[in-house]
């Protein structure tokens, strides 16, 4: 039983993680690489609980980005004529780089955390690669983007235009999230990054909001008003003018469909806006956009780092989020799904829905 157990996880593993290291995760990413492929790798882990867990979490980070500007310069993954839009980029977790990563130490997390933050930043700034913010629950909204505006602020990274942040579509503040995110990277000069997903923390999210008596959700709790804010936040980063850099993370081919359409479909220029998908997840999708006798859009692919060990909460998440009956990726598996239904815009299954309670 163990070794079927171990080899099961091993077997997981393999699909869902780019490599247990940075550098095999490199070497893998090669071959995706030469079929016009980008890559944002992310090192596995949770929240730090104590000091020693946020000093590992750093050393990973800064070994990380090292690894990954090394290997940009030195040709291990394509040389490309704009970096960092084209090139290879790092993804990090705030609340992995502090232990108290919560609004009551805001003075002490804008300090020792916003230090390792810009340590980070001038780090991949030092090797022209991205570096994106990911997104966490919603009580750490408003402190990510504290940290991320005194990012923005720091005069010594401020010809380099690798910082991204991550938005989610299912808070019911992603529109605004984005004007306010445009509106910062005109004040910085900056062009931003921003990677746009669905959410990753639905359940969690609605259980403590439910737990905690709260008299509304900050979430959608609907899959289609989430698909919805979606395209309406993908409207607003495509009409920024180039102040930000769109990154769509989907595997709903609609949603792609949607804005490809919406962004002016052959017309639009490769720099103008790319793809993303998980690691083990969005290929199959993302083979009929990538190359150049299809849709011939840029994407990349979501990239985890780390051991078996720390596979198991980043791939519930996944499952919670791919594996209800109304994701996308579900749903077109599921022989009974009319292509129409696919297809169908979330203005018309909103639209059709039955009323709440009815």
């Amino acid at each position: 039983l163990r070794v079927g157990l171990s080899a099961a996880i091993g077997r997981i593993g393999r699909h869902f993680i780019a490599g247990a290291t940075i550098e095999s995760a490199l070497r893998h990413a090669a071959r995706r690489e030469a079929l016009g492929y980008r890559h944002s790798f992310d090192m596995l882990g949770e929240a730090a609980v104590c000091e020693a867990d946020a000093a590992r979490y750093l050393d990973l980070y800064q070994n990380a980005i090292h690894a990954v500007g090394a290997a940009a310069s030195d040709g291990l993954v394509a040389r490309f004529a704009d970096r960092p839009v084209e090139g290879p980029g790092v993804s990090v977790k705030l609340s992995a780089l502090h232990p108290r990563f919560v609004r009551a130490q805001r003075a002490t997390v804008m300090s020792v955390l916003l230090q390792r933050l810009t340590g980070l930043a001038r780090l991949a700034a030092r090797y022209d690669i991205g570096l994106t913010i990911d997104a966490e629950e919603v009580d750490r909204l408003d402190l990510t983007h504290d940290l991320f505006e005194a990012l923005c602020a720091d005069e010594v990274t401020r010809d380099w235009h690798g910082l991204g942040i991550v938005v989610q579509a299912y808070q019911r503040a992603a529109p605004e999230l984005i004007d306010h995110l445009v509106d910062l990277a005109q004040r910085s000069g900056r062009r931003l990054m921003v990677r746009l997903v669905k959410g990753a923390y639905w359940d969690s999210e609605i259980k403590r909001a439910q737990l905690a008596g709260l008299a509304d959700f900050a979430l959608f709790t609907r899959k289609e008003h989430t698909d919805l804010s979606y395209l309406v936040c993908a409207q607003r980063l495509l009409a920024a003018g180039g102040a930000v850099y769109p990154q769509f993370a989907t595997h709903n081919a609609q949603t792609v469909a949607a804005i490809w359409r919406m962004a002016g479909g052959p017309e639009a220029p490769r720099t103008a806006y790319e793809f993303q998908c998980l690691h083990g997840m969005g290929e199959p999708l993302y083979d009929e956009v990538v190359p150049p006798d299809r849709l011939y859009r840029p994407a990349r692919i979501y990239a985890p780092v780390g051991g078996h060990d720390a596979l198991l909460a980043y791939l519930v998440r996944r499952l919670l989020e791919n594996g209800a009956n109304s994701a996308f990726v579900n749903r077109i598996a599921d022989p009974q799904t009319s292509e129409a239904e696919l297809t169908r815009a979330p203005q018309a299954r909103i639209a059709a829905a039955d009323e709440p309670g009815a």
